[in-house]
């Protein structure tokens, strides 16, 4: 028999898991980006040092993304363990 506690804490560990997740490949895409590395074209003109700030700018902005969302669910995932009765 399911119980509305039950299913409260299923959906908790399902959220943390996926929250886990999400914080792994994003920590796992911006190791792979500090391997990779930038390559800067030669000789340094202003437009490519602009593409440059820009690709990283976006690479940043993406692993921030997914790093968040994933903090958020394991933040909403662990309030279901909590008894507020």
């Amino acid at each position: 028999m399911t119980t509305p506690g039950n299913t409260k804490r299923r959906i908790s560990i399902v959220l943390i898991s996926i929250g886990v997740a999400l914080l792994l490949i994003a920590s796992f895409l911006a190791y792979e980006e500090l391997i990779a590395g930038v390559s800067i074209p030669q000789p340094p003109s202003l437009e490519s040092v602009l593409y440059v700030l820009a690709v990283v700018t976006y690479k940043v902005a993406f692993i921030a993304v997914i790093a968040w969302s994933g903090a958020i669910l394991v933040t909403r995932g662990s309030f279901g363990f909590r008894d507020y009765s």
